[in-house]
């Protein structure tokens, strides 16, 4: 077991991460499984593999738990167990938490959780920061939370609540991880803001690797993320073709990637959506970049 933060704080390099989802049925719980038998840490660089929990911590969040146990126990790789408040009450909570712990895990990433109507308030945790506070409180796990250089999308504004980071670290966020973004332009701009209001955890950059047009519309509809003209061309090139526009979505990514680490970024997110084409071809490309930038330091 790793504590993330151990991981920033040590490691002389840029942290590398994915995330995965767990799977509906058990045939692909197998296949997820399977997958990550073929994620070897020294060859790939991979420092943890995140887990998430449900938009709303649906009927298949406790696949969550098994899943990063899985992780920590047979991958050699740190596992960060997403959680989300919406659901929560301090009971559920407290078993939660004393669960995830006897798993053996360590880090959890926090999430208020998609609202299942407009107007749902969580009387306990109707924020992600009450959720990190009583988290914090617990004092067995280190906590990471997500940023939105684009702002939420519950919340439209241009660029981030500094406001709401700065009660996410008060509250006792370690590290963050940024909600996906296909122009580095914003994340660049995310960083003077936090620099300029001294918040000064450690932040990874979330990119998603466009595999498919659905893929795009869901994505931009649900999160709100801004589309460049250049990728919108891209997907609208290639949007008969799955095999190209897949190859056309990575190698975007790549170079999107490629740019962050030559701007000396904490950490890079990969939102891999169980993929593991993507794993393959994109684990091996970054990490490699990663050890040139670590050999010219």
């Amino acid at each position: 077991m790793t504590r993330i933060t151990d991981i920033y704080k040590k490691k002389s390099a840029p942290v590398l991460s994915f995330e995965i989802f767990p799977p509906k049925t058990e045939d692909g719980l197998h296949a997820l499984y399977k997958t990550l038998q073929k994620v070897n840490p020294k060859e790939t660089g991979v420092d943890y593999i995140s887990v998430t929990y449900g938009a709303g911590g649906g009927s298949n969040h406790k696949r969550t738990k098994e899943i990063a146990e899985y992780i920590e126990r047979n991958c050699g790789i740190t596992a960060l167990h997403n959680l989300t408040g919406i659901n929560q009450t301090p009971s559920s909570l407290k078993d939660n938490l004393e669960k995830i712990s006897v798993a053996g895990i360590e880090n959890i990433f926090a999430l208020r959780g998609d609202t299942p109507t407009k107007d749902y308030v969580n009387e306990y945790y109707p924020f992600a920061k009450d959720l990190i506070k009583e988290i914090k409180k617990d004092g067995r796990f280190d906590i990471g939370a997500a940023i939105y250089p684009e702002g939420h999308v519950d919340n439209p504004m241009t660029g981030i609540s500094v406001t709401g980071v700065k009660e996410k670290v008060i509250s006792g966020t370690e590290f963050l991880i940024s909600q996906l973004f296909f122009d580095n332009g914003v994340f660049y701009n995310m960083q003077e803001a936090l620099k300029e209001n001294y918040i000064k955890v450690p932040v990874s950059a979330g990119i998603l690797p466009i595999i498919s047009r659905a893929q795009v519309e869901r994505i931009t509809y649900m999160i709100g993320s801004s589309l460049p003209a250049r990728l919108a061309k891209i997907v609208h090139k290639y949007e008969n073709q799955p095999e190209a526009l897949q190859q056309a979505g990575i190698e975007y990514a790549l170079e999107q990637i490629h740019d962050l680490l030559d701007h000396g970024v904490d950490g890079i997110h990969l939102y891999a959506m169980n993929q593991p084409n993507v794993l393959k071809i994109m684990l091996p490309e970054i990490n490699k970049h990663i050890q040139s930038k670590k050999l010219t330091l």
